[in-house]
C-alpha cells in the first residue's frame, strides 16, 4: 500500500491510537440517486453483512442500510410518499429544509406500521446538501442509528452556472460518517458513542478519487459523536458550503469540526496525486474541552479507541483525470442577503441547562411536550435568538424551518466557514452564540416546528422545544386560539375515548366535532344538540398527532391537539 510521505506518519500515529479493527479494504458504498418530481421511499427491516460472519438487523430506506441520495431542483413541486413497513410507527423529517409545518415530518407526524405518508411541497432552498431521518420523540436515536437516513441534494440555477465538481460518484461524493458497535453476534449494540467508523455504511472503506478538484459532501450522522475532519495536509482544501448553501468563496481549511446533523462541502484539490493514497483521518485529540469523543468530553466505554484520540474515517485512492475536470475554483460562489439587525422584531434566549440531577439535558429548564408551545412567532419577523450553553458538554442545536446567520460567538464575529447559512451550530460549554433568522412563508396556529439538540441522545430525553408561526394580522385566529381555551379535553394522550368540556366560564355549547390529520383531512364528524360535554371514541385510530377542531352553535370555531397513543 502506497502512501505519500507527508501522510504516512499521520496514519502511522493514528492507527496506533486508534487500533481500528479495518484496514480500508472495502470500496464505499455510493447510495443510488432518485430525482423526482414523485419520491417513494419505503422504511423496512433488513439485514448487512458489516462483519465476517452473523448479519446485522438494521433498518433500510429503499436499501439494507440508509437510503438513496434525493436529488431535488430548486422551485420544483415534489411529491412524497413514505411507506413505514417497520414493526413500529417512524416519522421523517427533511432536515434543513425550508416547508410547511405540516409537511416538516416532526414528532407530531407519525406514520404508523403498513401506512404511506404523503406531503407535497415546493423547494424553495439554495443548492446544498440536507438530509432527511426519523424524528419520533423517544425513538430518533434507535432509528437513525438502525439506519433509517439519506442526504438530499438541492441544485439551482446559480449553483450550476459555477464551475465546481458535480458530477455524483465521480468528483462529488457523499460522506456519511456515523460509529457504530457490534456485539459477539454482530448485532449493533444503542451505544451513545460507538467503537467502529461507518462511512455510507461501508466500515474500512476506501474511495477512488481522480487527480483533480473533488468534491465531499460531509455529514455527521451519528447520534452524539462529533468529528474533527482533517485532509492530507500537502493538498489544497476549501470548504465551499455550509448547512444551507455555499458560503461566499471558499475559504482554505485544515480541519471542519462537524457536530451531529451538520452538513459542509469541501474541495479537496488531488491534481498531480494519480497513484498517492492518503487518509482522511479526524483529529478529535485536538478538540476543545468538553466535546463528545474528544478531551475531558462524554465518551464511550472504557477502552473506547476513538474516544479522545485521532483515527482515520477511511482512505483515498487517487486515479487518473476525468475527462474535463475541474482544476480550479472560482474566487466568489454566492452573495448574502442577510436580515438587517436594525430590523430585529424581537429577540429570545435559550438557555442550555440540566436537570438538578445532571441529567437529562433541558433547554430554558424545560422539558419537550407534544402538548405545550413554547415560543409563537410573528411571520415575516427577523428575530434574533441567542443560546447560552451553562452545562459542562456540547450541544449541537438545530431548528427547523429556517436558515440562520450566526451573528455572534461569544462576543466576535463568526469564523469564515460558520458565516454563511445554518440551521445547526454546536454551542460548547461557556459559549453564547447569537444568530438572526427571519421566519416567512408558512403560518400554523396549530402545528408546531421545532428545535432541538441534535445530539439525538440529548433529543430523545427531552432537550426540545416547538414554536409556532402566525400571521401578523392574526386577530381572528388569535380569538379562535383563545376560545380553545375555553374547553378541556382529556384524557389527552388518549387510547380509547376522549373527552371535551365546556368551561364554566365560557358561554358556548358544543354543536359539532371534526377530527382532522395533521394535513387537515376530516377523518370523523359528530354532531351534538347544544351540549355542554361530549364524548369521542378514537379507538380506531392510529396512533398520532390529530387536531380536534369543535364548533359551538354561533358556528365559531376553536382547534384543538389531541395525542393518539
Amino acid at each position: 500500500m502506497k502512501f505519500a510521505k507527508s501522510s504516512f506518519l499521520l496514519l502511522s500515529l493514528t492507527l496506533a491510537f486508534a487500533g481500528l479493527r479495518a484496514q480500508f479494504l472495502n470500496p464505499l458504498f455510493i447510495p443510488d440517486t432518485l430525482t423526482g418530481p414523485v419520491f417513494n421511499l419505503t422504511l423496512a427491516p433488513s439485514y448487512v453483512n458489516f462483519l465476517a460472519g452473523d448479519s446485522t438487523v438494521t433498518h433500510g430506506i429503499n436499501q439494507p442500510y440508509l437510503g438513496p441520495t434525493l436529488i431535488f431542483q430548486r422551485g420544483d413541486t415534489v411529491q412524497m410518499h413514505v411507506t413505514n413497513n417497520l414493526t413500529d410507527t417512524t416519522t421523517m423529517h427533511w432536515h434543513g429544509m425550508h416547508v410547511a409545518p405540516e409537511d416538516d415530518g416532526g414528532p407530531h407526524t407519525f406514520i404508523p406500521p403498513n401506512t404511506t405518508w404523503s406531503p407535497s411541497f415546493v423547494i424553495d432552498d439554495e443548492a446544498t446538501t440536507h438530509w432527511y431521518h426519523p424524528h419520533l420523540h423517544g425513538h430518533t436515536a434507535e432509528q437513525v442509528y438502525k439506519g433509517a437516513a439519506g442526504m438530499i441534494i438541492v441544485r439551482d440555477a446559480h449553483e450550476a452556472s459555477l464551475n465546481l465538481p458535480r458530477t455524483y460518484g465521480v468528483d462529488d461524493f457523499p460522506i456519511i460518517i456515523q460509529d457504530k458497535s457490534f456485539d459477539a453476534t454482530n448485532q449493533l449494540i444503542f451505544a451513545a458513542m460507538a467503537d467502529t467508523i461507518a462511512i455510507n455504511g461501508t466500515l474500512g472503506a476506501f474511495l477512488s478519487v481522480p487527480a483533480q478538484m473533488v468534491r465531499f459532501r460531509l455529514l455527521n450522522g451519528s447520534n452524539q459523536r462529533v468529528y474533527n475532519v482533517g485532509f492530507p495536509t500537502n493538498l489544497p482544501v476549501f470548504q465551499i458550503a455550509s448547512d444551507g448553501g455555499l458560503l461566499e468563496a471558499p475559504v482554505p481549511v485544515n480541519t471542519v469540526l462537524l457536530a451531529p446533523g451538520e452538513r459542509a462541502q469541501v474541495v479537496v484539490n488531488f491534481g498531480g496525486q494519480n497513484g498517492n493514497n492518503y487518509p482522511f483521518p479526524s483529529l478529535n485529540s485536538t478538540m476543545p474541552p468538553g466535546i463528545s469523543g474528544g478531551p475531558g468530553g462524554p465518551g464511550g466505554l472504557p477502552g473506547n479507541p476513538l474516544d479522545s484520540a485521532d483515527f482515520i474515517l477511511m482512505e483515498f485512492r487517487v486515479n487518473p483525470q476525468t475527462p474535463n475536470p475541474v482544476t480550479s475554483l472560482p474566487t466568489s460562489l454566492n452573495t448574502y442577503v442577510k436580515p438587517s439587525l436594525s430590523n430585529v422584531d424581537r429577540t429570545r434566549i435559550k438557555i442550555m441547562d440540566a436537570d438538578p440531577n445532571g441529567f437529562p439535558y433541558y433547554i430554558n429548564s424545560t422539558p419537550f411536550n407534544h402538548m405545550v408551545i413554547n415560543d409563537t412567532v410573528i411571520k415575516d419577523n427577523i428575530e434574533v435568538w441567542t443560546l447560552i450553553n451553562t452545562t459542562d458538554v456540547a450541544h449541537p442545536f438545530h431548528i427547523h424551518d429556517i436558515q440562520f446567520y450566526i451573528t455572534e460567538l461569544n462576543g466576535s464575529p463568526p469564523p469564515a466557514p460558520m458565516a454563511g447559512r445554518k440551521d445547526v451550530v454546536l454551542v460548547q460549554p461557556g459559549d453564547t452564540i447569537s444568530f438572526i433568522g427571519e421566519f416567512t412563508d408558512f403560518v400554523d396556529s396549530v402545528i408546531p416546528y421545532m428545535y432541538h439538540c441534535h445530539n439525538l441522545f440529548h433529543e430523545d430525553a427531552g432537550m426540545m422545544g416547538q414554536f409556532i408561526v402566525v400571521e401578523a394580522s392574526w386577530v381572528g385566529r388569535e380569538k379562535e386560539i383563545a376560545r380553545a381555551n375555553g374547553y378541556k379535553l382529556y384524557p389527552n394522550p388518549a387510547r380509547d375515548r376522549v373527552r371535551l368540556e365546556v368551561n364554566a366560564d365560557h358561554g358556548g355549547t358544543i354543536h359539532q366535532l371534526e377530527v382532522l390529520d395533521i394535513q387537515g383531512k376530516a377523518l370523523m364528524r359528530q354532531q351534538y344538540q347544544s351540549a355542554r360535554e361530549a364524548s369521542l371514541d378514537v379507538s380506531g385510530l392510529t396512533p398520532g398527532m390529530y387536531l380536534l377542531r369543535v364548533q359551538d352553535e354561533s358556528g365559531q370555531t376553536a382547534t384543538l391537539r389531541m395525542l393518539k397513543r
